[in-house]
């Protein structure tokens, strides 16, 4: 009985996985996390179509700084996340417009560490939470490639070196989303 529950989960995952979209974007980030101040980056998301307006998304970014450059206070910033979670989108009919609106949670991890033995400075890494919620806009420029713009608000939360930071804040994307299995919207339906 197990092998068939087995062989029939096998085969429905496998047949909806084929027939799912699976989008790929890359993605240039400004990223505000607080006391870890404000940061630049790069990220990349991997999507995959449940439905036609639904995406079950692993979103990775990597942003730094750094303050203070070549002087004996230099300290450099890092914030690295990996999440996971959902993505909605709304086609507008008349246009190859899409509005999204994703939210995903995950792991997250700070790093402030000062470049030089500077008296009461140490350094401050951890791991914990993270989550955030964003709304942007995708314009349908072929059936595999897709430039977007996010606007949204992330946060971490950790437990011990910066549990009594406030690592988050406002975060700006602009990116580009190719398509690697399946394609977009056809350009010439539902945009009369």
């Amino acid at each position: 009985m197990k092998r068939i529950i087995i062989t029939i989960l096998t085969i429905c995952t496998s047949t909806t996985i084929a027939l799912a979209n699976t989008y790929v974007d890359g993605m240039f980030i400004l990223n505000n996390t607080g006391d870890a101040k404000s940061q630049s980056g790069f990220g990349l998301k991997i999507a995959t179509s449940i439905r036609d307006d639904i995406n079950v998304v692993l979103r990775s970014t990597v942003s730094s700084t750094t303050e203070d450059p070549n002087t004996i206070n230099e300290i450099e910033y890092i914030q690295i996340q990996g999440l996971l979670g959902g993505e909605y989108l709304y086609y507008i009919q008349q246009f190859p417009v899409a509005i999204s609106l994703s939210a995903a949670v995950g792991v997250s991890r700070t790093e402030i560490s000062p470049k030089n033995d500077v008296p009461g400075l140490k350094d401050l890494e951890e791991t914990g939470i993270g989550y955030g919620l964003w709304l942007g806009t995708q314009w349908i420029l072929t059936q595999w490639v897709t430039p977007f713009i996010e606007i949204g608000y992330s946060r971490s939360m950790y437990t011990t070196d910066l549990k009594d930071a406030s690592i988050g804040g406002f975060q700006f994307l602009v990116g580009v989303r190719f398509t690697v299995w399946g394609k977009n919207r056809s350009l010439s339906s539902n945009y009369e």
